[in-house]
């Protein structure tokens, strides 16, 4: 391959992209607004050989129009050097704190790195970067660069037109993997009654307000009637996740999972005026975490 030379001497911000989309999602704006304020060049360092390799979690930021580079880590050395010759390597690495560091801790605010804000060099980071003040002060752009590359299929924009003919608002609901011993126990479920208290919520300041569900376990969605009589169940998008995305940003309010893909959903599409429930618990093991949450957004 044949990498356009840049010999200007700025600083490289490399960003360890890992798990799911909503995931790289955060560690991507975080990193692009490092790079936007230190004028230097974003790397995106995928971990694991997203591209060639069958993974549960797959690799989605190409989907996006999304500035820098993406590397993989087996050839990050020799890539990154064919792409800036005589650039320096960073030699500072922000590895960020796990969140389950803190089961059991009194914490208070223990996880949000200030530092990173004023970070104006070469840098490594390795974390999940959970929290809007890391790009807040780019909202604009960081909004542009998550719109797609490609149309969506027929199917999708059908609902779109729908979604943008009325009220609209999406729900979120993430089971999955949230299901397993170990992971209900540190992230615990959203269960039908919070959904049924958000919907109560919602129509009654949003009376004729439309609902599209999104989730990973649409059978019981159904079984469970969540979102209400009239609510529609978008799952024709498992293989394409970042239309789900598309679709979900474009609704007018929302309701939550504890979940970072829903998070995005809701902040991508956020407007004056729109309502957006959250979970009151993001964490089950760590209840005092609160970071991921915008004030403004509703927790019940």
């Amino acid at each position: 391959m044949v990498y356009p030379l840049d010999t200007a001497p700025r600083p490289i911000i490399i960003t360890a992209i890992k798990s799911g989309l909503g995931n790289q999602l955060f560690q991507y704006a975080t990193a692009r607004r490092l790079a936007v304020a230190s004028g230097g060049h974003l790397v995106l360092l995928l971990l694991r050989d997203y591209l060639t390799e069958p993974h549960s979690r797959r690799f989605g930021l190409q989907n996006f129009n999304v500035a820098g580079h993406t590397v993989l880590q087996s050839r990050a050395a020799a890539t990154i050097g064919k792409l800036f010759p005589n650039h320096p390597m960073p030699t500072h690495e922000s590895r960020e704190k796990p969140i389950f560091e803190g089961v059991g801790q009194n914490m208070n605010d223990p996880f949000f790195i200030r530092d990173v804000l004023t970070w104006r060099e070469g840098l490594e980071l390795d974390g999940y970067w959970q929290d809007e003040r890391y790009f807040a002060d780019i909202r604009p752009r960081i909004i542009r660069d998550f719109t797609l590359k490609e149309p969506l299929d027929s199917r999708s924009r059908d609902c779109l037109a729908r979604i943008r003919a009325a009220p609209s608002a999406f729900f979120h609901i993430r089971r999955g993997d949230y299901l397993s011993a170990e992971f209900c126990n540190l992230f615990g479920v959203c269960t039908a009654d919070y959904y049924g208290r958000a919907l109560e919520i919602l129509r009654a300041r949003v009376p004729r307000v439309r609902v599209f569900v999104f989730s990973d376990d649409p059978g019981w969605v159904r079984e469970n009637a969540i979102g209400g009589e009239g609510a529609e169940i978008v799952d024709w998008n498992a293989a394409a996740p970042a239309h789900d995305l598309a679709l979900m940003r474009a609704c007018s309010h929302a309701v939550i999972a504890n979940s970072s893909f829903g998070w995005w959903g809701a902040w991508l599409g956020e407007l004056p005026g729109g309502i957006i429930i959250a979970p009151r618990l993001w964490y089950k093991a760590v209840p005092e975490y609160r970071d991921i949450v915008p004030d403004r957004w509703m927790r019940i």
